[in-house]
This record gives structure tokens, C-alpha cells and sequence, in this order.
């Protein structure tokens, strides 16, 4: 609690703050439309005694997903071509058309499904916004973010939209500087170590404020410093409210 009143009694003199979200599974639920879209892939290979290990299948969907990554980013199209793939190489050398339309199925409805706003996030951004600059700063594809950002209602609350490929260190400094943003006004906002909280402090932000998921995916997940000070831990979203 020591981080959150620090920052209280920083920033209470008026100051107009840079604070930069992620987008998936700190604003909307996202991820858990992967889990259960994985869930009920790996339940139709095994019903149609395909595969019965249901480890060796989350083996191979992991290995194909983060190698088409590299190719076509992060999102849902890609996961959905990485669901086809998976599959050819679960049910090799077969030509299983109740697998391509259980996948063409599952991949079908992951593509409709509307993300929901996680609880307290609405007000709490629109109250932000009218006294700090929001910029959202979030992996995936470009008009599927825009798409769900617009769709949330919460668009008019940000004054720019970046979709990187990846979130590093490097990625970090190009938003300092193409954004104009001064470390020592600006925090991150996010639920991965990984892409959120880590790359961030490293990059000079001011702070990095961690709001754990608990269904955060689960190569988001890295080491975090408990002992750093820029660090800050906050168990709801409306917390936010009182730190800026």
C-alpha cells in the first residue's frame, strides 16, 4: 500500500499525467475466449479418438501458435490458422472433414465473440481522462484492437492507439518518443509482467501499476521485482481512481 499513497502525494498538485493501458484482459476479458476455444478443440480430437493425451495436444497447439506468431502477430486470425494447423499435424495424413468443421466451428465463433468490459473499467477511464492523457498501448492486430476499443465505448478516452508488434524495451522508447511522453509523467497500466510492467520500468517510465488477471496468458507471465518502488500492485481496477 506504501506505492499507492506515495504516488498520491506526488501527483496531487494539478499535473496532467501520461498513463498508458494495455488493452486485453486489463480493460476487456480476451483470453479466456482462447482458453475455451482451445478447451473445446482438444475435446473434439479426443471425442473423435484422434488423440487421446490431451497435454501432447496443448503441446503442439502451443509450438504451432508461437511459431505463426512470429509470421502473423498476435490476435485472432492468426490463432484460428494456428487452430487448422494444429490440427493437420494432430491428425496426420488423414483428410478429416468432422475436424476441419469442428475447428472452421470453434475459430468461427472466437471471431464473433465481443470482448466485455472487466469490472469498474468504464467510469474509472472516463473519469481518468478528463484530468490525464490515456494512450492505449496493446499487442494484436491493428483493426481487431480498434474494432473491440470501439465497440467498449471507451475510444473517446484515449488520445492515441499504438499496436506494436511485440511490447519490449524497444517498443517502449518508440512511444516515449513518438508520443512526446515524459518518463517521469507517465505510468503503465497492465496485467502482464511481461509485456506490461517489466519493459516499461525498464524503459524510464515513472511507474508501472500491475493489475493481476487471473486467466493472463500463460507466456505473459514473467519474474517481477517485489522490492522495486515503481512497482505498484493494485487488486481493483477503481484503485486507479485515488493514485491519479
Amino acid at each position: 500500500m506504501s506505492g499507492v499513497v506515495t504516488i498520491q502525494v506526488m501527483f496531487r498538485n494539478g499535473a496532467r499525467l501520461n498513463l498508458v493501458f494495455d488493452a486485453d484482459d486489463t480493460l476487456w476479458d480476451s483470453n479466456i475466449h482462447f482458453l475455451e476455444a482451445f478447451e473445446d478443440f482438444a475435446s473434439s480430437i479426443v471425442a473423435m479418438g484422434l488423440e487421446s493425451d490431451r497435454d501432447r495436444i496443448k503441446r503442439v497447439m502451443s509450438d504451432v501458435e508461437l511459431d505463426l506468431i512470429k509470421t502473423l502477430g498476435y490476435g485472432r486470425r492468426p490463432y484460428v490458422a494456428a487452430l487448422h494447423r494444429a490440427a493437420r499435424e494432430i491428425a496426420a495424413e488423414l483428410h478429416n472433414e468432422d475436424l476441419t468443421a469442428a475447428v472452421e466451428r470453434i475459430g468461427g465463433r472466437l471471431l464473433t465473440r465481443q470482448c466485455e468490459l472487466l469490472p469498474d473499467v468504464a467510469d474509472t477511464i472516463r473519469e481518468l481522462a478528463g484530468r490525464n492523457t490515456l494512450i492505449l498501448f496493446t499487442k494484436g492486430q491493428r483493426d481487431e484492437q480498434l474494432e473491440k476499443l470501439e465497440l467498449s465505448g471507451l475510444a473517446p478516452s484515449f488520445s492515441r492507439v499504438e499496436t506494436p508488434r511485440e511490447k519490449d524495451v524497444e517498443a517502449y522508447h518508440r512511444l516515449i518518443v513518438d508520443a512526446g511522453l515524459k518518463p517521469a509523467h507517465t505510468f503503465m497500466v497492465g496485467n502482464s509482467p511481461r509485456s506490461d510492467i517489466n519493459p516499461a520500468i525498464r524503459a524510464g517510465f515513472r511507474a508501472a501499476i500491475y493489475v493481476p488477471y487471473p486467466h493472463t496468458w500463460e507466456f505473459e507471465h514473467d519474474e517481477i521485482d517485489p522490492t522495486d518502488p515503481r512497482i505498484v500492485k493494485i487488486e481493483t481496477f477503481r484503485s486507479l481512481r485515488q493514485m491519479f
